[in-house]
């Protein structure tokens, strides 16, 4: 695959529920030279977002019954549908075309339709981008939930926010790069698999951070109270060491090399 269409690919799905440079200091992400550990050295242009903070809402409603008019729908509505192409469906197939049942109409000095669900936000419109040329060839949720999380519909390819961790390195070490806030009710469609690192070295994948719990990173403290910092300190230098040792037999491994940055890191953020 050529370079283009390759970037070109993997740019048409969003970092999964990715939160770049978690409580990163006013202005750091405006210069054009990345962090610490990045694979590209030089921007190609200076970063204009000091923070990206993604939602993603697996199940959500359909964007035809939010803002995305579609006016050809109100004319076909009722008639087989017809893509012109393959399109994967559920078990019981493709249903007729049918109109959004609410109501249409515009906002703002630019009008945009926007749907009576979300009439509210038709006060700042003028203020908001849509992006209406995103397509999906698929209704499988696991399949179109790898789209928007890599770019791809299948799996074994990294989450965008690995990606940026890759490409864009650190401006904190002391912090994770790439974290995850996952509903309390359960991951989405193909879980862990949306924030993997898949190819890339394991240590940009996503952490997960789970607010308002007593325990928000998993193994961040001592799991019991006789458990002293001398005695964590000697045992994660015996285990980093022997790690080190393991990993020195077996390059092509990053597994262990992101096990030991993770202690590292789990022992700055105490």
């Amino acid at each position: 695959m050529l370079r283009r269409p390759f970037l070109q690919q993997l740019g048409s799905g969003f970092g999964s529920l990715a939160l770049l440079g978690l409580l990163q200091d006013e202005g750091l992400l405006a210069s054009a030279t990345p962090g610490q550990g990045a694979a590209v050295k030089v921007l190609h242009h200076p970063a204009k977002a000091k923070r990206v903070v993604q939602l993603f809402m697996s199940g959500a409603a359909s964007h035809i019954d939010l803002f995305d008019y579609k006016p050809a729908l109100e004319k076909h509505h009722g008639e087989p549908s017809d893509f012109g192409e393959h399109v994967e469906a559920f078990q019981n197939g493709l249903g007729p075309w049918m109109r959004s049942p609410f109501r249409f109409r515009p906002y703002g000095e630019c009008g945009k339709y926007l749907s009576e669900v979300v009439s509210p936000l038709g006060e700042v419109v003028d203020d908001m981008a849509f992006v209406h040329n995103l397509v999906g060839k698929t209704g499988v949720h696991s399949q179109a939930t790898y789209l928007q999380a890599t770019g791809f519909d299948t799996p074994g390819f990294p989450g965008m926010g690995c990606w940026v961790s890759y490409a864009l390195g650190s401006l904190n070490e002391n912090l994770p790069t790439f974290v995850v806030l996952p509903d309390r009710r359960g991951f989405a469609s193909n879980g862990p698999k949306n924030w993997s690192a898949a190819f890339l070295p394991t240590r940009h994948q996503g952490t997960v951070i789970r607010p308002g719990t007593p325990h928000p990173i998993a193994d961040l403290h001592p799991q019991a109270d006789y458990i002293s910092e001398a005695s964590e300190r000697a045992t994660l230098s015996v285990l980093t060491q022997l790690n080190r040792d393991h990993m020195q037999a077996r390059p092509g491994d990053s597994r262990l090399e992101a096990r030991i940055r993770s202690y590292e890191l789990a022992a700055k953020m105490q």
